[in-house]
Formats: C-alpha cells, sequence, structure tokens
C-alpha cells in the first residue's frame, strides 16, 4: 500500500515548541503532533501545510526549511510524513479540530505522548536544538 503523504510544522516561537492534541473523536485521541494534514491532489507540502494551519487553527504562516520525514504503518495506514519548519505570522490559535495546544521546551520533547508517526520527528528535533 502507498503511504499517505502527510505534513506536519515544526514551529518554534520564543524558544518553545508548538504541539497539538488529537481530538476526542479521532482514533489516536489524545496523542500529540506536530500539526498538519494529508497533501491533497495538485498541491504543493508547503501548500498544504500553510492551508492545514489555517484550516485547523486560524493562523497565517510562512513555511520555512525542509526539517526531516518519518514513515510509519498503523497498520490500516501507511503514513509518510513530510515536516517543515514554519513561521506563525498573524491570528490568534483558535482549535478548529485539536482538542488542546501547548507551547513545550525542546527538553519536554521526549515526555510528550506522541502519535507514532511523529516519535521520529521530535526525537531528530530534541537533537538539533540540544547541540
Amino acid at each position: 500500500m502507498e503511504p499517505i503523504k502527510v505534513t506536519a510544522a515544526i514551529i518554534i516561537k520564543n524558544g518553545k515548541v508548538f504541539i497539538a492534541q488529537r481530538s476526542k473523536d479521532d482514533e489516536l485521541s489524545g496523542k500529540w503532533e506536530f500539526p498538519g494534514g494529508k497533501i491533497e491532489s495538485g498541491e504543493t507540502p508547503q501548500q498544504c501545510l500553510k492551508r492545514e494551519l489555517f484550516e485547523e487553527f486560524g493562523i497565517e504562516t510562512k513555511i520555512l526549511d525542509y526539517f526531516g520525514e518519518s514513515i510509519f504503518d498503523y497498520g490500516n495506514k501507511p503514513i509518510h510524513l513530510l515536516s517543515y519548519f514554519a513561521e506563525h505570522l498573524s491570528g490568534e490559535l483558535i482549535l478548529q479540530v485539536h482538542q488542546n495546544y501547548k507551547w513545550i521546551e525542546s527538553g519536554e520533547l521526549d515526555k510528550i505522548d506522541w502519535a507514532a508517526a511523529d516519535i521520529e520527528l521530535a526525537e531528530q528535533l530534541k537533537q538539533r536544538l540540544t547541540k
């Protein structure tokens, strides 16, 4: 089965990392993730990420450099997660899809109950931020 291509945003502001908690009615309810979503047909990963962040949080962002990727098979669907650094330009964070969000210190990255596909990205980010 071909993996579903999904994007994830790495947003760092004032030294803290933005993460979001999956909604109560989601199959990964309660798990934390770097927010993003499924790439639609004809969309670049960057366009997808900008759209998803607006739809899910009502914020305008600038998508920056590619960060890294992760491939994880949840059994019923393999996910190919592509992550990019993103900058929050404007807009108040309003939860549309997630049940919660928070800004965490880099030292907390390995203490979060991550969605499985995000674990590798969290490890890569912690290594990069603690150098």
